[in-house]
């Protein structure tokens, strides 16, 4: 069983969410908060696998809270609502690690599977950004990028779901190409972005990093 904190200064998204997750069996609400100190405190006292903080709360902000809450557990995995698709978010969010993290729009939730996929996803140590959030960075790397060959067309799609926190497997199959070839593709990437790492999650995490860094670099070129 999953133990989930939930922290939202608005009492309509704190039932919504809880009544979302709590569709799963495996999945136990733990604890609702109503603002970040809250929601260290709670952490604090329980057992908490996932914390769903949204970024704007009083007393203390989502991601300043979810610093506080790795430092006292590296185990708890966190999920930031975000009604701002902007990088320096994200950068500020993964900027002491990356692992079991994500960044999410509120707007994405209304699809009320997305907030069941993306928990399950950081629970397993994916790096989770938001659909909206990957779209615009490619489509920015796109239209600033000096060298249009530098990734190609099919390297950006595989950019793109593992933004998603999709595993080889999954990728292939979304692509309808084989995991050979998409591990070929990761290979290259892996090259271009100069990343590496011990494991799919370390290195998918990593890529992420430098593909988010690598636009936020052409943005002030």
């Amino acid at each position: 069983m999953a133990n989930i904190l939930i922290a939202d200064d608005s009492p309509f998204i704190r039932t919504a969410y809880k009544r979302v997750l709590e569709t799963q069996a495996d999945f136990a609400v733990a604890a609702v908060c109503e603002d970040g100190l809250e929601a260290v405190n709670k952490c604090a006292e329980l057992d908490v696998d996932v914390a769903v903080l949204d970024i704007r709360m009083p007393r203390l902000d989502g991601i300043s809270a979810s610093k506080t809450i790795r430092e006292n557990n590296p185990d708890t995995s966190i999920v930031v609502v975000s009604a701002y698709d902007d990088w320096s978010y994200v950068k500020d969010l993964i900027e002491t690690d990356s692992k079991s993290k994500a960044y999410v729009l509120k707007n994405s939730l209304d699809d009320i599977g997305e907030l069941i996929r993306v928990v399950r996803k950081v629970m397993q140590g994916h790096l989770i950004l938001d659909n909206v959030l990957i779209e615009k960075l490619i489509g920015y790397y796109e239209r600033h990028a000096s060298d249009s060959g530098h990734l190609s067309s099919r390297e950006l799609e595989v950019i793109y779901r593992g933004c998603k926190g999709m595993t080889v497997q999954e990728i292939a199959t979304d692509l309808q190409s084989s995991p050979e070839d998409v591990e070929v593709i990761q290979r290259l990437l892996e090259e271009k972005l100069n990343v590496s790492g011990d494991d799919y999650l370390i290195t998918q995490a990593n890529s992420t990093i430098a593909f988010l860094n690598l636009c936020v670099s052409l943005s002030t070129d």
